[in-house]
């Protein structure tokens, strides 16, 4: 028998608003869930377990998911207890668990809470599991390996890779005569701008607000295609202060003079963009699938309208920023036999029939690299995924995101240089030599 528990999304606003509630209940219910995972003699002949997973823009893959580890459970004689969460609350539990040290046997990890868990020592090394895994599938993509990858070693198993993509009205290009979107930023601005209809339809739907964290990567992605980066390879220097960061900042700026960006976006959270593009009042934003979901939930009709690009680039190529959004640690809970029955469910969600048919109902790109036959490829709206799971660069690129990178995403780097031009009125100049100084504040404390 399986359970599943508390599966409704939470917006971002009402978690940040209920952090301290959340820690609080999430240290209680989640030590008396784990607690229930003992086998009372006599009451019941099953093992028992606990997954914590993650709830997703795609209810349909999730619930396929649950099935699965039920079926698996019941195959087994195992009750498994399923949480199925929004991705912050996991981490509250997983923080409150740790303290508590009543870990769950699976958790599910994404990038940046495999960045914070994993220097913990709570997460199991699973670099035999991910050599077996792989295999059948021709191995990971180098994106999904990279980010799993800490001193040679696994301490996670890559599921799916996400990244912000070009969700664009390609109804309102073709009726101006325009194929397919245009390969370089200063080409989306010079190209497309004369398709707007101010006051009813702007250009670019990205936010110039801190709490509109979205365009955090929209901005990232941009600078590299001008050679311009936080970080060295070796993930330890800053390289803020360089021209190529100067001539990136510049034509931000210009992008801003130029009039694309709605009014509004200094005040927009990360709805903001998602509601301009279903509103119809923007063509095109930067984001992952969550609009394709709700535009074939709400506006159907709408949905063959809305195309997929990727991340436009510079004179230094294109970048999409890969990321992992599914992931599943084995947490290091001392009970080998917990660990045994970890690693056979998880054998079973790697599975090919399985696998397969979860990455025809969720909206990302699977970590493996043998699933390129798919027929859901056919969709020009999910080849994009497939295409930056590919070619697609880690966090902290062209270094490794570690502990300093994500103290300063906490920051968040590149929107503050962009409001301080377009807010605050500074320059180019001003806005790079702020952050260089931030950025050293908060390296310092890790690298001397």
């Amino acid at each position: 028998m399986a359970r599943t528990l508390v599966e409704r999304p939470v917006s971002r606003r009402v978690f940040l608003k209920s952090t301290a509630l959340v820690a609080v209940a999430a240290a209680t219910t989640g030590a008396t869930a784990i607690s229930g995972c003992n086998v009372v003699p006599g009451l019941s002949s099953k093992e028992k377990m606990s997954v914590w997973t993650d709830a997703t823009f795609a209810p349909a893959s999730d619930d396929y998911q649950t099935k699965v580890i039920n079926d698996w459970a019941q195959q087994n004689n195992v009750e498994v207890e399923i949480t199925r969460d929004p991705g912050g609350d996991v981490q509250t539990k997983l923080q409150a668990a740790l303290e508590s040290k009543q870990l769950p046997d699976i958790s599910q990890v994404d990038s940046g809470r495999y960045t914070l868990f994993q220097r913990t020592g709570n997460l199991l090394d699973v670099s035999d599991l991910y050599a077996e895994l792989g295999q059948p599938w021709g191995g990971f993509y180098k994106s999904a390996a990279e980010i799993v990858t800490v001193e040679g070693k696994q301490y996670a198993l890559p599921y799916s890779i996400d990244s912000s993509l070009i969700l664009y009205r390609n109804d309102v290009l073709q009726k101006h005569g325009v194929n397919g979107f245009p390969g370089t930023w200063k080409e989306v601005v010079e190209k497309l701008k004369p398709l707007q209809d101010p006051p009813n339809l702007y250009l670019a739907g990205v936010q110039f607000n801190k709490a509109g964290t979205d365009s955090e990567n929209t901005f990232a992605m941009w600078a590299l295609g001008h050679g311009a980066a936080l970080q060295a390879e070796d993930s330890k220097t800053l390289t803020i202060k360089t021209p190529e960061m100067l001539t990136f900042l510049n034509e931000l700026k210009w992008s801003w003079d130029e009039g694309i960006y709605p009014p509004g976006v200094t005040g927009w959270d990360n709805a903001g963009n998602n509601t301009a593009l279903q509103d119809g009042k923007v063509i095109f934003i930067h984001n992952p699938a969550s609009p394709l979901v709700w535009f074939r939930e709400n506006k159907p009709d709408m949905l063959p309208n809305i195309g997929v690009a990727g991340t436009p680039g510079g004179p230094k190529g294109k970048f999409n920023q890969a990321y992992m959004r599914d992931g599943f640690a084995i947490m290091k809970t001392g009970d080998q036999k917990r660990t045994d029955r970890s690693k056979d469910l998880l054998r079973r969600l790697y599975s090919k029939d399985v696998y397969r048919q979860w990455i025809g109902l969720a909206f990302p790109a699977p970590a493996v690299a043998g699933m390129e036959d798919h027929e859901v490829w056919s969709n020009p709206q999910r080849k994009g995924f497939l295409e930056a799971a590919k070619t697609g660069v880690r966090g902290g690129y062209p270094g490794h995101d570690t502990p300093a990178t994500a103290e300063l995403g906490t920051r968040t780097p590149w929107l503050t240089m962009a409001t301080r031009m377009v807010v605050d009125g500074w320059t180019p100049t001003q806005a790079m030599e702020e952050l260089d100084q931030i950025a050293r504040d908060v390296y310092s404390k890790y690298f001397k």
